[in-house]
């Protein structure tokens, strides 16, 4: 008689989420990661090469994406891809925090002009190699080793 053995108090047990399956899908942690991080580095790409007009909202547009993915997904999944997250979202505040900041210059006076473009090359470098030694990472499901840091 197996309905003998039945503990009334017993909490059932919890339903399994299904493993993930491998490769670059956008419901697995590492295609999330992935994109989190090909989507900054487009949206600084693209502020650099489109820097005025109605053409710079694209960058904006991209910016805007990498910021909602990488937080929507920051407390989700591994721990190795809530790094990446929190690290591409720490990129994405920062440079365009500073690239704002540097593009006042101009208004402050003319002459700071090729100050800004400088600063604003240095922050697309910084930003490209943060986020490409992180697109690295990611592929390789390795976390970040000092995701708010200000380097990697």
């Amino acid at each position: 008689m197996s309905h003998d053995n039945v503990t009334p108090f017993r909490p059932r047990p919890k339903p399994m989420k299904p493993q993930q399956r491998g490769g670059l899908g956008l419901k697995t942690h590492r295609g999330k990661a992935v994109l989190a991080h090909l989507l900054t580095l487009a949206a600084f790409a693209l502020n650099w090469f489109l820097p005025t007009g109605p053409l710079s909202l694209i960058g904006m547009a991209v910016g805007i994406a990498a910021l909602v993915l990488a937080y929507s997904n920051r407390g989700e999944g591994m721990p190795w891809a809530a790094t990446h997250h929190e690290h591409a979202l720490r990129t994405l505040i920062i440079g365009y925090s500073i690239w704002v900041l540097g593009s006042l210059l101009i208004y402050i006076s003319r002459f700071l002009g090729l100050a800004t473009l400088f600063l604003h090359l240095a922050i697309v470098i910084w930003a490209g190699l943060r986020a490409a030694i992180a697109l690295v990472l990611a592929l390789l499901r390795k976390p970040i080793p000092n995701p708010k840091g200000a380097f990697i």
